[in-house]
């Protein structure tokens, strides 16, 4: 049975939240984790610019007080997005975080885009999945000695809702592996907005493109998803075709394949506050689901995900993500990733106060 630290938001005016959060983070003894001087991501979501539900920079500095305080050399990170939006590329993703206020002046750490200036920086891991028999990561979150994972808990359209798990597959894998994730053909081409300029045809890893009245991929296509990026009239596109079951198993095959990458030095925290009903993702926000319930920390991402899963259903006395998104079952990601031997569903929820 896994533990997971759990602290409400309840508190007398005089006492901070990021209090609690430092005492969270403290039990799981990141000092027996990380080795003096090795480089740490501490890996969460910048947000798309115009969103405001994402977690705020202010949550990240006790988890990096800690950390300094360990000596080792911690650095903020996440990586490119698939779709085309302001975390397309390093120099928009990079200039999107520091406007939502992730950089030197608030921090004082490094901001690090991990998989390169337009996703092409990629790691293949071998993992014995169901669905997948390797999964394709982000290259700098691969040579990092030591992860902290810090999670906005949410919910999303495809596996009904977003933590650990999710953070972990498609907030470290490389443009490639997102594209693995929700798709199972190559990219398509708008004509009516492609000019012919050839930019795509240049970054093809694979010589799949043709130029002729317009772009053309063709069969030889493995995926990479570089085309996706370069095109400055957004004239190629991904074909989310993947059914969101399946998208839900490979994400827990993605987590587990990070997992294994960094040899299981990753210590999970999730911010359960603002808990939107879809991505941080999207240029904007609803309304939040539930009212805050606080902050949890584990070592196990599947357990910390059902805790705060669990937490929301006990307060609004049924399951939200479920009604919002009534195709999937919010738990397929869980079940599998336990399958998997990435964590456990079964925990005991320690209140720090």
């Amino acid at each position: 049975m896994a533990v997971v630290y759990y602290a409400s938001l309840d508190n007398k005016k005089l006492n901070s939240p990021l209090n609690k959060l430092k005492k969270l983070f403290k039990r799981l003894q990141p000092e027996n984790i990380f080795e003096k001087g090795s480089l740490i991501a501490v890996k969460t979501h910048f947000g798309e610019l115009g969103n405001t539900a994402f977690i705020r920079p202010i949550f990240l500095r006790p988890v990096i007080e800690i950390l300094k305080n360990i000596k080792v050399k911690p650095f903020l990170t996440d990586t490119n997005t698939l779709y085309v939006g302001m975390r397309t590329n390093s120099v928009d993703h990079l200039h999107n975080a520091f406007l939502n206020g992730f950089n030197y002046s608030t921090l004082q750490v490094p901001v690090i885009i991990a998989d390169g200036l337009r996703g092409e920086n990629s790691i293949s891991i071998n993992i014995d999945g169901e669905l997948l028999n390797e999964v394709k990561l982000a290259s700098d979150i691969v040579h990092s000695d030591g992860m902290v994972c810090v999670s906005h808990f949410k919910g999303h359209e495809v596996s009904g809702f977003g933590g650990a798990i999710k953070n972990l597959s498609m907030g470290c894998a490389s443009r490639e592996g997102k594209l693995a994730m929700h798709s199972v053909t190559r990219p398509s081409v708008h004509t009516e907005k492609c000019t012919a300029c050839g930019l795509c045809k240049d970054a093809c890893a694979s010589d799949a493109i043709t130029i002729s009245k317009y772009a053309e991929i063709t069969e030889k296509c493995t995926g990479c998803a570089r085309c996706i990026a370069v095109c400055p009239q957004g004239a190629i596109g991904i074909n989310w075709d993947e059914t969101a079951e399946n998208t839900s198993l490979k994400m827990a095959e993605y987590a587990y394949g990070v997992s294994n990458a960094l040899k299981g030095k990753i210590l999970y925290i999730n911010i359960a506050k603002e808990i939107s009903p879809a991505c941080d993702c999207y240029p904007g926000n609803d309304r939040p689901v539930c009212e805050d319930i606080g902050f949890f920390a584990s070592t196990d991402p599947v357990a910390i995900d059902k805790a705060c899963y669990d937490m929301v259903i006990k307060r609004l006395g049924y399951d939200p993500f479920n009604k919002i998104y009534d195709y999937i079952d919010p738990l397929i990601q869980l079940k599998h990733a336990e399958k998997l031997g990435l964590g456990c569903l079964d925990y005991e929820l320690k209140v720090v106060k």
